[in-house]
């Protein structure tokens, strides 16, 4: 497996490494919008920093945005951040951000995706 996910109090902490391929990314979508926490969650963080390669395409992207649609019915507020320098990665990132019922941001540090994860709503 290449991904590990953390309760952290306010939020889950998701970390990738090595390769990755879009259907363990949708399972670790599954695991924490299962999870009961997740109603009280501010955000998602999917650190992206150790990834080597991926497979992901712009249909892949869209899916994951629009997955994201029944759990906003139960949780709204939360906010999903991406860690990556990876420019294909914030591509696809910002093409799911037109579907995605839930706040999509990129970051290039966890301290930034974290301080915009726990910032007050307006």
């Amino acid at each position: 497996m290449s991904h590990t996910i953390t309760w952290e109090g306010r939020g889950f902490y998701k970390r990738f490494t090595g390769r990755v391929a879009f259907p363990e990314y949708a399972r670790s979508q599954e695991e924490i919008t299962g999870d009961p926490r997740f109603d009280e969650a501010m955000y998602i963080i999917n650190d992206l920093r150790e990834v080597e390669g991926y497979t992901a395409s712009q249909d892949d992207a869209e899916y994951a945005a629009a997955y994201t649609r029944g759990p906003s019915l139960s949780n709204s507020r939360v906010r999903i951040a991406y860690v990556t320098t990876d420019a294909r990665i914030i591509l696809l990132i910002r093409m799911a951000r037109m579907i995605s019922s839930l706040d999509l941001g990129t970051f290039a540090t966890l301290e930034a995706a974290r301080e915009w994860g726990l910032a007050v709503r307006r």
